[in-house]
């Protein structure tokens, strides 16, 4: 008989796909607005951005939960591996905090003249540039290595 979770996980893989193809349908076939003159926009482009929000929380908190709960059994059975298993996830901060230090509060020119003033964004958003430059980079070498067979027994 097959694991619970398996059937949950499988029913809720359905449900999302079914909910995805309803709303796409919504968004390309119901109808469109002229917001701007000449300029066509899907009715339902709310909806869609809705759906993606909510499919980006839920993913966030399901992966959130389920390292929390695998950490707290791996703690159970072996405090000191569990721990080490933070050290990942150390980095990541670090490389975070590194790349909030090295961004810049410029403001940036926008498209109709004005400018963009906002210095907390504005350093958001180039940690996550630099973090996402710095993440691959990393992932690059990783692969490198891998492929050269250097830790291969």
């Amino acid at each position: 008989m097959a694991k619970l979770s398996y059937k949950v996980s499988y029913y809720v893989m359905y449900i999302c796909f079914a909910l995805i193809l309803l709303v796409l349908g919504m968004f390309y076939f119901v109808g469109y607005t002229n917001p701007m003159g000449e300029y066509n926009a899907p009715e339902h482009t709310e909806t869609l951005i809705y759906l993606m929000y909510a499919m980006l929380g839920v993913c966030i908190a399901v992966t959130l939960i389920g390292a929390i709960a695998q950490f707290g059994a791996a703690l159970k059975d072996n405090p000191k591996s569990a721990v080490k298993s933070l050290i990942g996830l150390i980095l990541f901060v670090a490389v975070l905090v590194v790349t909030y230090g090295m961004a810049s509060d410029a403001s940036l020119p926008l498209a109709d003249g004005t400018t963009y003033t906002d210095t907390q964004w504005l350093k958001i958003s180039d940690m996550l540039i630099y973090s996402t430059y710095f993440l691959f980079g990393v992932a690059t070498v990783a692969t490198l290595v891998n492929l050269s067979g250097v830790f291969k027994k």
